[in-house]
């Protein structure tokens, strides 16, 4: 090779490096200027939400209870079903130090008749100024709830032992709910 090849190979090479690093700080800038874009959104969001008020956890249990009245037809359709019973919980299952909301509520055939036909919780995440459904629970076995404590649900899982009447399962066995996607286990 004589020294002019030399020279331009070695300049070509050069000229493909540094395009090269030009290209990856360019990528890098990018991901950069897209963070800080994220961020100021984030920042913006909390500036509007610090503007206005919380709501009380009673204001919570009122919105939640409003939203599943709202979704409740589409529960007892799926059912064929009316609801029998309704009753709302609090406390922090979310873990971020606000009280959240569980509705559970229990169905009765909607020709008639005291059999329940579905049961379940509803769970509404607050974030201190709305809320919004998480998961539901509608395990296949009869339950009742029992309590939020230390940012789990428990509930009781009811059995009938061999010579239980059809009102009173007797058989209780204690369960901490395990929420994934938008079911609760």
């Amino acid at each position: 090779m004589n020294i002019k090849t030399k020279i331009t190979v070695i300049v070509l090479l050069s000229l493909f490096f540094t395009s090269c690093n030009t290209s990856k700080s360019e990528k890098e800038l990018e991901l950069k200027e897209k963070e800080l874009l994220l961020k100021e959104r984030e920042l913006s969001l909390k500036e509007v939400q610090g503007n206005r008020p919380k709501i009380t956890t009673n204001e919570a249990v009122r919105l939640a209870e409003s939203k599943f009245q709202k979704y409740l037809p589409k529960i007892m359709a799926s059912h064929d079903a009316v609801l029998d019973g309704q009753e709302s919980y609090t406390g922090d299952f979310t873990g971020d130090g606000i009280e959240d909301v569980a509705i559970y509520f229990v169905l009765v055939p909607k020709d008639g008749g005291n059999a329940i036909v579905g049961q379940g919780l509803t769970l509404y995440q607050n974030s201190g100024f709305d809320v919004k459904v998480i998961a539901g629970y509608e395990p296949e076995t009869m339950f009742r709830f029992d309590k939020i404590n230390n940012g789990k649900i428990y509930v009781q899982k009811l059995e009938y032992a061999e010579n239980d009447g059809h009102c009173c399962p007797s058989i209780e066995t204690q369960h901490i709910l395990t929420i994934s996607g938008s079911k609760a286990y």
